[in-house]
């Protein structure tokens, strides 16, 4: 006999799925607005130093990751179909928070590298544009434009 108390759900409730959904994305968005103003701060307090051979490869690494997260996203959000009409956001939430998360993550992702590759080789130009494109992706990838049928 099974114990109620001990009982696991096995799925999403899908009535909560696009509370979860618009937290989960709030969360992901304010640690990226956190850790800019963070590596910001850091930048005025703490001097990395590299060879300028080193420098050049962040600078360079830096770039490339922030381009593959772009495109990444892109890709990943391809493979989330829009609701069909009269379908339920709930159970359409229940079926593709995954995929969403992970969109979300890839373009979180390359922001973040970025804002630490930009704070190490102390190129505020690849801070703010890991930051800007950081946070463009995930409001292009948000909840509401993720379930809106085109």
């Amino acid at each position: 006999m099974e114990d109620p108390m001990h009982e696991q759900r096995t799925a999403l409730d899908p009535e909560k799925a696009s509370i979860i959904a618009r937290v989960i994305h709030t969360a992901i968005t304010g640690g990226l607005v956190a850790i800019f103003g963070a590596l910001i701060y850091m930048r005025s307090e703490v001097a990395l130093e590299f060879a300028a051979e080193g420098v050049r490869v962040l600078r360079v690494t830096g770039y490339g990751l922030l381009a593959a997260s772009v495109i990444g996203a892109q890709m990943l959000r391809g493979r989330i179909a829009p609701p069909g009409r009269g379908a339920q956001l709930g159970e359409w939430w229940t079926a593709n928070l995954p995929k969403a998360v992970v969109v979300w993550a890839v373009a979180e992702s390359g922001g973040l590298a970025a804002l630490v590759l930009g704070w190490a080789s102390a190129d505020t130009t690849l801070m703010a544009l890991g930051a800007a494109v950081g946070l463009a992706l995930l409001f292009v990838n948000r909840p509401s434009r993720l379930q809106s049928t085109y």
